[in-house]
């Protein structure tokens, strides 16, 4: 007769911003008096997983003490070992750039799966460094996911294919400590000149034009773009520039806002300056980290448009697969649906303060404070962001026709007709 031993190997010591932990969990069969010489250790296999350093941090986390038991579970049922990487998720030695820099020179140092950003995850970077997922995942698992599936298609071949396995979703909110409207969470131009609150929003963009304004140009009537080129509509963009005109007139925000890359930039300044009213633009995994370490209410709302009927800019993360081998891609994707598991996937979204990708546990992802209802409302509504080198020269021009209106350069009026008379002259 035998008996199943399970055997966990410790875990290997972490060091902050780049940890890696191999999960090796080896099944033994003993003989309950003597050793069958026929008996093999049971090699386990290696599955690769890079985790973004912008989501954990190092092992201290206690996000990642989830993420090590979860997956000690699927290495229990999978014999598998899981080796973690946290990652940098942008730059030099980030994740996409350490994969392009090593599909070609090093693929063997590269992970199996990794979870990317969406601004990372474009038609040209998906098709030539990431796999196609159409076939690895099951129906009931896509449809567990309902709309948000579409988070996870590119343009390829001309058709939308899966490459990426929306995961955790992030959005565009505005935070504010007192009401500011009315109407609950809409918030119009006319709200928010008429409460003289502070303005502040991340309006700083290398080569295009940053998301708020982009949201609220939309919001206006402006039109998207289409085949790589975006059309400037001069009374949208007249507008929404009349608004920010408004605000430089009464002093509600500064040209400083153009210096502002994330609302990382302006936090400290918020959180220090409760005692006057400001309205700032942020991240909702801002807002919710907010919540938790705050004593004093915060409010969020839709982010400000003419009419207040506004959605927001989806961002978020996605598991992607790298690997060309088919057996691994079996097993990455049986990982990915690990760490789908609803339960888990709730509790892994609350402490990391994002929305999960999965509709059916999104309340049981919030904190107590936070209004299920309106988060639920605002992801249905929501829109992708515009992508830093997409619609050619108009994100460029409108960028610019800010920077002259909030710098009283020129009129609102005035600087949509530049934008516009650039544009025709290209």
């Amino acid at each position: 007769m035998r008996n199943l031993m399970l055997e966990t190997i410790p875990l290997a010591p972490l060091r902050p911003k780049l940890a890696a932990v191999t999960l090796l969990l080896c099944i033994c069969l003993v003989s309950a008096a003597q050793e069958d010489p026929s008996d093999r250790e049971t090699a386990p296999q290696l599955l690769k997983v890079w985790f973004p350093a912008t989501l954990i941090a190092d092992e201290s986390d206690a996000a990642f003490q989830m993420l090590v038991d979860h997956a000690l579970a699927f290495s229990g049922n999978s014999q598998t070992a899981v080796d973690f990487r946290i990652k940098d998720a942008d730059g030099v030695g980030g994740i996409m750039s350490t994969i392009r820099a090593g599909k070609e020179v090093a693929p063997g140092a590269l992970p199996d799966l990794t979870l990317i950003n969406r601004r990372s995850f474009t038609p040209s970077q998906a098709s030539i460094y990431l796999q196609s997922l159409e076939t690895l995942f099951s129906s009931s698992v896509l449809n567990d996911l309902a709309g948000g599936v579409d988070f996870g298609h590119i343009s390829f071949e001309g058709e939308q294919t899966l490459f990426g396995m929306p995961y955790l979703f992030d959005m565009l909110v505005s935070v504010h400590a007192q009401p500011l409207s009315a109407s609950g969470y809409s918030l119009t131009f006319a709200d928010v000149l008429s409460s003289e609150a502070e303005f502040l929003f991340p309006a700083a963009r290398a080569n295009g034009l940053n998301q708020t304004f982009y949201l609220q140009y939309l919001a206006a009537g402006g039109a998207l773009p289409a085949d790589g080129a975006m059309p400037i509509d001069e009374e949208p963009l007249r507008i929404v520039l009349g608004f920010y005109e408004e605000l430089s007139r009464l002093g509600l925000v500064s040209p400083d806002v153009l210096t502002y890359q994330s609302p990382a930039a302006y936090r400290a300044a918020f959180d220090s300056r409760g005692d006057r009213l400001q309205l700032g633009i942020f991240s909702l995994s801002g807002y919710l980290a907010m919540l938790q370490r705050q004593e004093l209410a915060l409010l969020a709302s839709k982010i400000p448009t003419a009419d207040g009927n506004g959605a927001s800019i989806l961002d978020g993360w996605l598991w992607v697969i790298v690997t060309p081998d088919r057996n691994r891609q079996a097993l990455a994707s049986r990982f990915i649906e690990w760490m789908l598991e609803p339960t888990f996937h709730a509790g892994f979204a609350r402490a990391l303060h994002h929305l999960p990708s999965q509709p059916a546990i999104l309340t049981d992802s919030l904190p107590p404070a936070a209004d299920g209802d309106f988060f639920a409302q605002l992801l249905a509504d929501s829109i992708l962001p515009l992508p830093e080198a997409e619609g050619g020269a108009a994100p460029r021009l409108m960028q610019d026709a800010l920077k002259q209106v909030l710098y009283a350069d020129a009129s609102a009026e005035h600087a949509a007709r530049d934008a516009i008379n650039q544009l025709a002259d290209r």
